[in-house]
């Protein structure tokens, strides 16, 4: 194998595909990037089983060939490298690098325990970049952070008539969403779940190349999912297993609402965090006539109170909250104004946008000793 490539492209490429490098692989092979080497184009790929990535590198190709290196010397010796022409030179189990009167040497393997990566065929969905980031912003903070239930590590996508319905809960709280879909080939009614951080990489990744559309396609044979920007693909499994009823939990009535200003009602709970740290994050939320009183208090640390101008409609009420899962969900939101709605001091939760583009953030309270 050998191919001549600008060093700014190696970096650049090698960059995003070494996303697909996990921090413990489940493989000693999977803690290496496979060269692959045709007489048509060069490919970068990696994976650690749960998302994968497939990078076509712009290269003169002078023999064919293919090597997995390890990932990170190879990637620290690339970010080193000057500007200009890189020569890979790859025989037996040795990868040559040359560059600028530079001479290094990395020991490879060879190819042969390297999974097996699906490829895409033809794109069945066509989204924007820009509203997909956006939403998985969105209902991303909503997804489990442990896999102790699997099924709640992911985000719930349910296809129907020109859009697609994106949900995501830890139990804790829960984020529904609606993307559009300019174009599709799959069948509505069509649900499935990804996982959460494969859907934070793909996100990541459009926001460095910059494309506005991209594709997607649903591999029903090896339960994959591969979406397809530019030349590249991510392809990411699918998660098994019964989404939870989460139209079940989702309020349809109140008897408070409120509207307020969202930066006055961010910074806050940030003030209130701050006393709440050794009190499991706890801050309570008052209603009181036409004030938002966020509060947050500890026997070691003292207390904090801030009270916020609100139009109410219903009753005064005093609800805890855990104080993260409200700074995750307005830390995300760009909205001028937001808007809460409850049944109770024990009910469900409901925070959506004033403007309300369909939006909706249910956090569950915490049930505190009076």
């Amino acid at each position: 194998m050998k191919i001549t490539v600008q060093a700014t492209d190696l970096k650049k490429y090698l960059g995003i595909v070494n996303r697909g490098i996990g921090v413990r692989p489940q493989l000693p092979i999977l803690s290496g990037v496979l060269l692959k080497v045709t007489k048509e184009e060069v490919n970068l790929v990696s994976t650690d089983l749960e998302v994968s990535f497939w990078v076509k590198l712009p290269a003169k190709i002078d023999e064919e060939g293919e090597m997995v290196v390890p990932a990170k010397l190879f990637g620290e010796l690339v970010a080193s490298l000057p500007a200009g022409n890189v020569t890979l030179l790859a025989e037996k189990n040795s990868l040559t690098v040359t560059a600028k009167g530079i001479n290094a040497e990395v020991v490879g393997q060879g190819v042969e325990d390297f999974p097996s990566i699906p490829r895409a065929k033809k794109a069945q969905i066509t989204l924007k970049s820009g509203e997909f980031r956006q939403k998985m912003d969105r209902v991303c903070i909503s997804a489990a952070r442990d896999d102790t239930r699997p099924v709640l590590t992911g985000v719930l996508w349910e296809l129907e008539e020109g859009k697609t319905i994106l949900a995501a809960t830890d139990g804790y709280r829960l984020g529904v969403d609606k993307l559009n879909v300019s174009k599709t080939s799959i069948e509505k009614d069509t649900k499935f779940i990804l996982p959460a951080r494969s859907l934070q990489e793909i996100s990541k990744v459009l926001a460095e190349t910059g494309e506005d559309n991209f594709g997607i396609e649903f591999d029903k044979e090896n339960q994959q999912v591969i979406f397809t920007i530019a030349d590249m693909e991510v392809s990411s499994r699918l998660i098994a297993g019964e989404f939870p009823p989460y139209q079940q939990i989702m309020p349809n009535t109140y008897s408070t609402r409120a509207v307020f200003n969202r930066e006055e009602l961010l910074e806050a709970v940030k003030r209130a965090n701050l006393f709440a740290r050794d009190n499991a994050n706890i801050v309570k939320m008052t209603i009181e006539g036409e004030k938002l009183i966020v509060k947050a208090e500890s026997s070691q640390l003292g207390s904090n109170s801030t009270e916020i101008e609100t139009e109410v409609e219903g009753e005064g009420l005093t609800v805890a909250f855990n104080a993260r899962y409200l700074l995750d969900y307005l830390g995300v939101n760009n909205a001028e104004r937001v808007v809460w709605e409850t049944e109770g001091e024990l009910k469900p939760s409901v925070f959506r946008r004033e403007d309300d583009d369909g939006w909706i953030q249910v956090i569950m309270p915490v049930r505190v000793q009076n």
